[in-house]
């Protein structure tokens, strides 16, 4: 590394890392990343302030997490996203920072390295959340995504509702699509059914969070008539959860 690092850490794999960026970015083109000896954590509001991305990772998660004291990394995750297209699941991704400059090591068949300004981030003041939800679940990753990649690709607004053992998602606005996950299938792990609810959501926002849900096997899906969606996985130790807000 060519700068004096406050911290240095090491993420197995770049390609996962960099889908992380790219989805931060569907959000904001900058963002403050908090690290400390006990985590590392990511928190993007889009502007409008419909959806919140938070992203935390332990430092078992890295293959090297040398960090002595918490740091502030402001990232312009437009730019990075940019340069870290094509990256592969065998490369190795190294960030050093201190609070002048961030260093990025990327090593695969070839070593790529880049030097960014560590940015002043506002850091915007994030309310915690403590929504009340009508419907609880665990559904398959992998059909949850063709659902949503299907539906976002017709339909401006998904709809969802809950009823017996099945979770539906429909073309909200003409009703003419309509796509089922049930526990009978397989395709629903659990389904607690408070109250039955039906709620729409924007597809646009939806689409954001697709790729990345690819990291695990399992999404955590939550949502209710007044209550905003909530999508969350869980991956190397960590934890991404994802909010939307209902659409009126």
């Amino acid at each position: 590394m060519t700068i004096e690092p406050k911290i240095l850490i090491s993420y197995p794999n770049a390609k996962d890392f960099a889908d992380i960026i790219s989805t931060v970015n569907e959000l904001v083109d900058e963002v403050l990343v908090y690290i400390d000896p006990h985590s590392f954590k990511i928190k993007a509001l889009d502007p409008s302030r419909i959806a919140m991305l938070s992203i935390t990772l332990p430092p078992e998660a890295f293959q090297n997490y040398s960090v002595s004291e918490e740091i502030g990394v402001g990232l312009a995750v437009s730019t990075l996203s940019r340069v870290l297209k094509q990256l592969k699941k065998s490369d190795r991704i190294t960030i050093a920072a201190n609070n002048e400059y961030v260093e990025i090591l990327v090593e695969g068949i070839s070593i790529r390295r880049y030097k960014f300004k560590n940015l002043e981030v506002i850091a915007e003041e994030i309310p915690e959340l403590t929504p009340h939800y009508d419907v609880e679940a665990s559904v398959l990753s992998s059909p949850f995504r063709t659902t949503i990649s299907e539906l976002t690709s017709i339909c401006s607004t998904i709809g969802i509702t809950a009823k017996g053992d099945t979770l539906t998602f429909f073309d909200y606005d003409t009703k003419k699509s309509t796509y089922k996950l049930t526990t009978t299938a397989g395709t629903v792990i659990n389904l607690d059914i408070k109250r039955e609810a039906i709620a729409a959501y924007d597809s646009e926002y939806i689409s954001k969070i697709i790729e990345i849900l690819k990291l695990s096997n399992i999404v955590e899906l939550k949502y209710g008539s007044e209550a905003p969606l909530y999508l969350s996985i869980e991956f190397s130790g960590g934890r991404i959860e994802y909010f939307l807000a209902p659409k009126t």
